[in-house]
């Protein structure tokens, strides 16, 4: 079966991006509003050194979608602000390890609860049975898209 397109602004992978689009903006005032100047994807690429501290760029590029220009664009601002610092990598002098800061680490401490209450309220009234549905939906489309 093939999904209706149009309206447009009424077809699946448009409300996919409107919820997407929508909810990025919101997370980014909620984070301005508490006083913290990160975007969501520096957010979550400063979540993604403190799971894993110690990764190369690619690597991050890789773990969080992003493309070698971007991730470089993002890792400079973060590194400029003093959140993450890079380390040469022993194995490989041409690649850099990338560490959170003691200052990173407690930006993403503080900011933590607004990324959580953001979650919550973008899911209000969802319940727990749905969003599961939600999930393997979408797990399942991006596989389609990966193969």
């Amino acid at each position: 079966m093939t999904p209706k397109l149009f309206p447009l602004n009424k077809s699946i992978i448009f409300l996919i991006y409107r919820a997407h689009t929508q909810g990025v903006t919101a997370l980014r005032k909620d984070l301005l509003a508490a006083g913290f100047d990160l975007t969501p994807e520096q957010w979550a690429i400063m979540a993604h050194l403190q799971k894993t501290a110690g990764m190369s760029q690619a690597q991050l590029g890789e773990k969080s979608l992003k493309d070698r220009h971007n991730i470089n664009r993002i890792i400079n601002i973060l590194d400029e602000r003093g959140y993450v610092k890079r380390e040469p990598d022993e194995d490989d002098k041409r690649a850099y390890r990338l560490f959170l800061t003691p200052s990173g680490t407690e930006t993403l401490r503080k900011s933590t609860p607004i990324f959580l209450n953001h979650v919550e309220k973008r899911f209000n009234g969802i319940s727990a049975a749905d969003l599961a549905v939600l999930r393997r939906i979408l797990e399942q489309t991006i596989k389609n898209i990966e193969k």
